[in-house]
């Protein structure tokens, strides 16, 4: 029989039971409060080589910007930063320091001794003379011809772009430097008597052809020219590039005073202006070409020349210009005369030598005692040859229609430069004696060719314009300098002791002849530093600058259907705004203050100055100190295709393109 225990007594276990359970659950909860997880230790492993890489391109997400610039990443070999902006000074180059006068020489044959008392036996003979050529071309071609439509407008059958008439204007401005940039590089000693030859006849030329009495060109002639010139007017001053350059062009450094040339101004956004803008900025472009040649080659105190002493100086400038704008319909009211400013500046500076006598010892006058000689034989070419051109067409379309919105359209603000800077040193000597003719010639070659004929229509419901609006406001500017030593005073014939010396080294004797002894242009020198060429010696200098651009901009406002926003949106269009710049100095100093030089033949020396402005306007009077238009004696007499009557409007002259060029374009037209 099944029996059941005690109840109470089962009770109880069963509490016991619950008890124990709940005080184990207690104590799991405190050792899991007090549990602490050991922290997570770092993994060892052997040290690794760390290597930072620069990648050539560097792309960084940014927020918008409606200034796209592209700067690629430059080469040098000394690392040198890419030139963020272009910043010019024409000031005189002052180089006297480079010519210390050395009274007392120290020779070098056998031994190296300083003269005192009797003469020393001798000759000695010094380390040839260097001889540099440099040949340098530098070119830039740039299409930035761009379409922009805003809205549903899309105008049919648009030509706006005169191709003739930009080759036309380029054809003339380069008639008139044509003798001068029409020569390739003289690749011998016999090509380069026939550019000297050639440049001579061309300068006669000039100064009695049709081209001096013309309105718009001035021809300065003769034998030698100094001062500065200013869009032909001899000028005490000169006017500043920096407060020349258009307003879009100008950044100013609140650092200091002095002001840089940009491609564009930096646009700023405020609340009123997202009410409703469109800024049109569809010129702005900067040209730039700069050349400082600096030649300190076989620097003397006296020369003797066997032959003929040639010496030519020239400077070309031109600048030429066509600023016709086209304002139709709502743009009729807006039409105001050209403000493009045209500069030419050219410098002829004699700067003499910073050269001192030696300060006297109390003892007797020192005359040569010997000499050191450096013989080349031959002839010595020494020639620096620069050409620098620059091509752009910046010719845009642009169809705009308000909508109430802030717009920036930036289709111009390109830039082109090039910069070359050349200096070539060499020894000093007392005396440089040359066997055959002797060629000395500087020349500078400037030509600024801008086509900006826009033009501006309204269509559809727009009224008249009533926004700002800038389509002038160009500046082409020419700045060139030839800075040479104090005159040398040239006489024919040369002294008996000279004759010697050139018959004794075409012969083999080297031994200085006694007539040095006592003459006294070479007073407190007690050993002479003599260099003997045996042919000819040609010293030329030469920069060929030009700048070409076609910015003939079309621009169609029209009024959207969203009248209410339209019609309170402020406009704002620029077409102009262009600079073309080139400057030039050409350092070249051959002679002390104080030498006297021989020439046994003849002594020819020419120089030139010729600054031309070639203006094509409608109604529009040049601004002040600007030239005239060509006369059409002087156009039939430059341009050679003028003659031609098989020519018509599709057969212009044709404008030189570099070879780099896709298209045979003049113009880089966008549209057929």
């Amino acid at each position: 029989m099944l029996g059941f225990g005690d109840q109470i007594s089962e009770s109880i276990a069963h509490f016991i039971g619950y008890f124990h359970t709940s005080i184990e659950a207690v104590r799991a909860r405190i050792e899991y409060n007090e549990f602490k997880a050991a922290a997570e230790q770092d993994p060892h492993f052997n040290d690794i080589l760390a290597i930072q890489t620069h990648p050539t391109q560097q792309l960084t997400a940014t927020s918008f910007d409606a200034e796209v610039k592209y700067v690629p990443t430059p080469w040098s070999p000394v690392a040198l930063p890419v030139m963020p902006w272009i910043d010019v000074n024409l000031d005189e180059v002052n180089v006297s320091l480079h010519r210390l006068p050395h009274p007392v020489a120290k020779l070098h044959g056998s031994g190296s001794e300083v003269f005192h008392g009797a003469p020393q036996e001798g000759p000695y003979f010094g380390s040839g003379a260097s001889e540099t050529s440099l040949v340098l071309q530098q070119t830039n071609h740039m299409q930035d011809n761009d379409i922009v439509i805003m809205g549903n407008h899309v105008p049919v059958g648009i030509h706006f772009t005169d191709d003739a008439a930009f080759a036309h204007l380029s054809a003339n401005a380069f008639s008139i430097s044509e003798p001068f940039t029409s020569l390739q590089v003289p690749g011998s000693g016999a090509e380069m008597a026939e550019f000297f030859a050639n440049q001579s006849s061309f300068i006669h030329a000039a100064e009695t052809g049709p081209l001096a009495q013309t309105p718009g060109v001035t021809v300065v002639t003769g034998p030698t020219i100094e001062g500065l010139f200013v869009n032909g007017m001899e000028m005490t001053s000169a006017p500043g590039l920096n407060a020349s350059i258009p307003e879009l062009l100008r950044h100013t450094d609140h650092s200091g005073s002095q002001a840089t040339m940009t491609s564009t101004q930096p646009v700023t956004i405020n609340g009123s202006d997202i009410a409703g803008s469109v800024t049109l900025q569809a010129g702005a472009n900067l040209m730039m070409n700069e050349v400082v040649l600096t030649n300190l080659d076989s620097i003397s105190g006296h020369f003797a020349v066997a032959g003929n002493y040639y010496h030519i100086n020239a400077i070309i400038q031109t600048n030429a210009y066509s600023d016709t704008d086209t304002f139709q319909n709502g743009f009729s009211g807006q039409q105001a005369p050209s403000s493009t400013n045209a500069m030419n500046i050219a410098s002829f500076v004699h700067q003499p030598d910073d050269v001192h006598a030696a300060p006297s010892s109390g003892d007797g006058p020192v005359f040569p005692q010997n000499w050191q000689v450096t013989i080349i034989n031959g002839d010595l070419v020494q020639m620096n040859w620069i050409s620098q051109y620059s091509f752009l067409s910046d010719n845009d379309m642009h169809v705009l229609s308000a909508t109430g919105a802030y717009t920036t359209i930036l289709t111009g603000g390109n830039m082109s430069a090039n910069s070359a800077t050349f200096a070539e040193l060499c020894s000093t000597y007392d005396a440089v004696m040359i066997g055959g003719h002797y060629y000395d010639g500087n020349f500078i070659v400037q030509t600024n060719v801008l086509f900006d004929n826009d033009t501006l229509t309204t269509g559809g419901a727009a009224g008249s314009y009533s926004g700002k609006l800038s389509t002038s406001d160009n500046l082409l500017w020419n700045a060139a300098s030839i800075q040479s030593g104090a005159s040398t005073n040239w006489v024919a014939g040369l002294p008996d002791h000279y004759q010697q010396a050139l018959t004794g080294f075409a012969h083999g004797d080297y031994k200085m002849p006694d007539g040095f002894g006592s003459d006294q242009n070479f007073q407190g020198i007690a050993g002479v530093r003599a260099l003997y060429i045996s042919g000819n010696v040609y010293d030329l200098n030469y920069v060929k600058q030009t700048n070409i651009l076609g910015d003939s901009d079309y621009v169609a406002h029209y009024e959207d259907s969203l009248k209410s926003a339209s019609s309170d949106t402020a406009w704002n269009i620029s077409t102009g705004s262009n600079a073309l710049i080139n400057v030039a100095i050409i350092v070249d100093h051959d002679t002390h203050e104080n030498g006297t030089s021989y020439a046994g033949g003849g002594v020819y020396s020419d120089a030139i100055l010729i600054q031309a402005d070639i203006v094509v306007s409608q109604g529009a009077a040049p601004a002040a100190n600007q030239g005239q238009p060509l006369a059409n004696e002087a156009v039939a007499f430059l341009d050679h295709d003028a003659a031609d009557t098989s020519a018509t409007n599709d057969h212009a002259p044709s404008i030189h393109v570099p070879d780099t060029s896709h298209s045979v374009d003049v113009m880089q037209t966008v549209l057929s």
